[in-house]
């Protein structure tokens, strides 16, 4: 990964973020200006904020502009959703990860805030799928057969048809995925071959990207690819509600949803 590469992938992705964001900008009164205040950050596992390898892309939400940290190395990170994803061919590659992760990472600082905070697998797969349906038509369309087989297998290993409250169960795997990366500054080819050799350490963070497979082919049955017609509702109304996504995952595994008094799609 290039210093290139990484503002390359911000080049490409800020006016397709500004696009989604300007009418609820508007809205909110956000005083975005032609450009979003952003900025790449190259990082290594040394100093990337304490994720070591684990984490390719993070940012400052609170800061303006706001650093958008990009991991000089994804080897890692790409093995982990490979591990779960079908086959994408040449569209899963590195400048397709990098637009896919960077152009989620630049959404979610100006995005509006959700009841009792928001969830990666939940909330934050709504800016993924978005970074997804940017690429190209052809690389697009190569990554959602591939998706529904990763969600189909996580959906299996981790018996999502049987659990009661697949959002609680699903935060646990999401929290559990958390703390084996924070502080974890893995780095270097005999720490990341001694956490790859760490079946529970390994499991427990692939989990994350398996899940990420499983939302986002969720949520695109949901949505579909026309993101310019759905964006503004998806924003505005659904992505604020504490229960965001728990509707399309539910239709996607085909177990019945009831929706509790604060819950939507």
């Amino acid at each position: 990964m290039s210093r290139e590469m990484a503002m390359g992938a911000l080049n490409r992705v800020e006016p397709l973020a500004r696009q989604t964001l300007k009418a609820y900008a508007q809205r909110e009164r956000l005083g975005l200006t032609d450009e979003l205040p952003v900025f790449a950050a190259l990082t290594s596992s040394a100093d990337n904020g304490g994720w070591g390898e684990l984490m390719p892309v993070w940012f400052k939400p609170y800061e303006r502009p706001v650093p958008i940290c990009i991991l000089d190395n994804w080897a890692l990170p790409a093995l982990l959703w490979r591990h779960w994803l079908g086959d994408a061919g040449p569209a899963f590659n590195t400048q397709n990860l990098l637009q896919i992760f960077v152009g989620s990472s630049v959404l979610i600082p100006f995005l509006p805030a959700t009841q009792r905070g928001g969830h990666f697998l939940r909330h934050g797969a709504l800016t993924v799928l978005l970074g997804l349906l940017w690429l190209p038509p052809a690389e697009r369309e190569a990554f959602i057969p591939a998706l529904r087989i990763g969600a189909t297998r996580f959906a299996e290993m981790y018996r999502l048809r049987e659990q009661a409250d697949l959002g609680e169960y699903l935060g646990r795997v999401e929290a559990d995925a958390f703390l084996v990366a924070e502080g974890s500054k893995i780095g270097g080819e005999e720490e990341v071959r001694a956490f790859l050799a760490n079946t529970e350490l390994f499991d427990a963070y692939a989990a994350l990207f398996g899940g990420l497979c499983f939302s986002l082919a969720a949520l695109y049955d949901s949505y579909g690819p026309a993101w310019e017609a759905w964006a503004f509702q998806a924003i505005n109304v659904h992505y604020r509600y504490a229960g965001f996504a728990l509707e399309p995952w539910a239709r996607w595994l085909g177990i019945e949803y009831v929706a509790s008094g604060e819950e939507r799609l």
